[in-house]
């Protein structure tokens, strides 16, 4: 079917497949054509859908301003009694919080769509709602209640692709607190899922937090037996950040056994690695951590 003669939900279906593959840029490029064909058929509800999505993919991109122009016009054309229009506009408008660091913000409308999801039965949307709760709430007991709500939802209605994220997030509310046994068990199950949903970098980042829990467990041989494969996997997909993450626990991993030569060696490719992959100027928490350590190693 040529682009002429696909219709504006076509073209958003086509729009949603590139995005949930993660061709950031040809999914822009669709969401557009989307956005225009809806306006040449009247169908408003494509119409807000393709803007609120061209704004979460230029916010994505770190050009927040531009993303607020896109969903402003959004804005002017969404409305509540439209369910995948405004539901769609809802989740944008509560990661544009969320980015800007208004949490409170950022959850209430997160809270709203939940609530609004599971009212018109848009199960999938509902479980990305408890999803983002979960990552914008402050207490840990919210943020293991919201991930468990949003678990127990997409099992009972089969939306199983959400449910390595899902897991996945409740693993870092456990890696925050050191509690790495139920980490790491949150680890495997995520790990499960996205072996069977997800696409090639998740699957690389699945195998290397197992990884990185077993080697903070002090379980050296097992955290190897996972992360010296990843490092060879991310070598070949040429991952800055997946060699850099494993270099600095292999690395300390030598550091633990007395080999300080090593550990060295592997902890400056890490931070040679975290350079490549643009940490010191988007993730200055990774970067000062890794040249703190590297101090710390060399005196």
């Amino acid at each position: 079917m040529t682009d002429s003669a696909k219709s504006s939900v076509d073209s958003l279906k086509e729009a949603d497949f590139l995005f949930h593959d993660r061709d950031m840029e040809a999914a822009f490029a669709a969401y557009d054509k989307a956005h225009q064909k809806a306006r040449e058929e009247f169908n408003r509800p494509v119409e807000v859908e393709a803007l609120a999505q061209m704004a979460r993919l230029t916010l994505t991109k770190g050009d927040s301003e531009q993303g607020e122009d896109w969903l402003d016009k959004a804005r002017e054309r969404a409305d509540e009694s439209d369910p995948l229009g405004w539901s769609r506009f809802l989740g944008v408008e509560g990661r544009f919080a969320w980015k800007a660091g208004n949490m409170q913000a950022a959850r209430e409308t997160f809270e709203q769509m939940f609530e609004y999801c599971s009212a018109k039965s848009l199960w999938g949307r509902a479980v990305d709602a408890a999803h983002m709760v979960a990552i914008v709430a402050e207490s840990k007991e919210d943020q293991i209640k919201w991930s468990h709500a949003g678990i127990e939802m997409a099992e009972t209605h089969d939306s199983n692709r959400w449910l390595g994220p899902l897991w996945n997030n409740l693993a870092g509310v456990y890696y925050d607190s050191k509690q790495y046994d139920s980490c790491l068990a949150c680890y495997h199950k995520a790990r499960d899922y996205h072996w069977q949903f997800s696409g090639e970098t998740e699957k690389l980042f699945a195998d290397y937090h197992v990884g990185m829990v077993y080697r903070l467990k002090g379980e050296f041989e097992n955290a190897e037996s996972w992360l010296r494969p990843v490092l060879a996997w991310a070598e070949r997909l040429d991952n800055h950040s997946a060699i850099g993450q494993t270099c600095e626990d292999l690395g300390e991993i030598e550091l633990a056994r007395g080999n300080k030569p090593a550990g060295l060696e592997l902890l400056l490719r890490a931070r040679e690695e975290y350079q490549k992959a643009g940490f010191d100027i988007s993730w200055p928490e990774i970067w000062n951590n890794i040249n703190k350590r590297l101090k710390q190693v060399e005196e």
